[in-house]
């Protein structure tokens, strides 16, 4: 497995794989709008944040993470649904504690919507915990690593 940066003529095809994951979540939520989310995309997350997770050559899901302080922070992970349940969301989750560790900072954090159990449901197996459950629509959780 490898971490592909997402290339800039890439936007329709990353914006394609952002809606495919997170349409039911937002839609459920806030109500689903294809200009309010693409504006949302380009406006608010940096393309540098983007991957492509890459196995055999093959593209098999999207990660989206950021370093802020001393830790990163995973904005998304999206495993496409015939690449799930093959712990390929848990290999690159062990990838990124590894980038944290290498560059000594001391945790992870991330947000999920809190009807997205599955999501949540991974992340605490994966040893994070919920560290801000307040808002009526997401839940924070972070793992310390050292």
């Amino acid at each position: 497995m490898n971490l592909k940066p997402v290339r800039d003529s890439e936007f329709e095809a990353l914006f394609s794989t952002v809606k495919q994951g997170l349409y039911p979540y937002v839609d459920a939520v806030f109500g689903w709008d294809d200009n309010f989310q693409r504006a949302r995309l380009k406006k608010d997350y940096k393309p540098s944040w983007f991957y492509w997770i890459i196995i055999n050559n093959t593209r098999v899901g999207l990660l989206c993470f950021k370093p802020y302080k001393n830790a990163y922070h995973v904005h998304l992970l999206l495993v496409f649904p015939d690449y799930q349940n093959q712990n390929i969301g848990s290999k690159v989750m062990r990838h990124v504690h590894q980038l944290t560790l290498t560059e000594q900072r001391s945790r992870v954090t991330l947000s999920s919507f809190k009807v997205n159990h599955k999501a949540i449901s991974f992340y605490q197996k994966l040893g994070y915990q919920v560290y801000d459950d307040s808002d009526a629509d997401f839940v924070s959780l972070s793992r310390e690593l050292i």
